[in-house]
């Protein structure tokens, strides 16, 4: 588990505006942390794109793994359990 990867992760239970269910999230967390802590930081991800603000990323389709245009919640950064990893999907470079 590294900081770029892009895994499915269960996020619910989600309160109110939380975004929740399954969904790709980007693991932001440097490598060190996710070694030796059992948790992550992430930052979901959804396909809803209908617009774009400034503390969203835009990520093309294809790119990470991604099968649709996506955006990146940074809105939405948290601390997980990695118990709640699913599945990788693909990674990020830094570039």
């Amino acid at each position: 588990m590294n900081q770029g990867d892009i895994y499915l992760i269960n996020l619910d239970p989600a309160l109110h505006t939380e975004a929740g269910k399954i969904r790709p999230g980007i693991i932001i967390s440097i490598n060190a942390m996710n070694q030796y802590s059992p948790r992550l930081i992430i930052a979901p991800i959804t396909s809803n794109i209908g617009k774009v603000y400034p503390f969203e990323v835009f990520i093309t389709r294809g790119v990470g793994g991604l099968e649709k245009d996506s955006k990146i919640m940074l809105d939405q950064i948290r601390s997980l359990d990695k118990r709640r990893l699913v599945k990788k999907i693909g990674a990020i470079n830094r570039e």
